[in-house]
């Protein structure tokens, strides 16, 4: 990583990174494709939820 990178790059190659290991560990633990998918629907909705809350206090 250099000075030069820009954060957006240094912010997705993070977000790659963390994604692939979360990912390995719970394919690790036997989670199935079905089951990872629903995993990761329930965190969007959580975001979600968190976003229409801080919308709602913004208010």
């Amino acid at each position: 990583m250099t000075s030069t990178t820009p954060v957006p790059t240094l912010l997705r190659n993070r977000n790659n990174v963390v994604a692939r290991s979360f990912y390995r560990q719970l394919k690790s633990e036997g989670f199935s494709h079905e089951q990872i998918i629903e995993l990761s629907t329930t965190l969007l909705d959580l975001v979600t939820q968190d976003i229409k809350t801080d919308s709602r206090a913004a208010s």
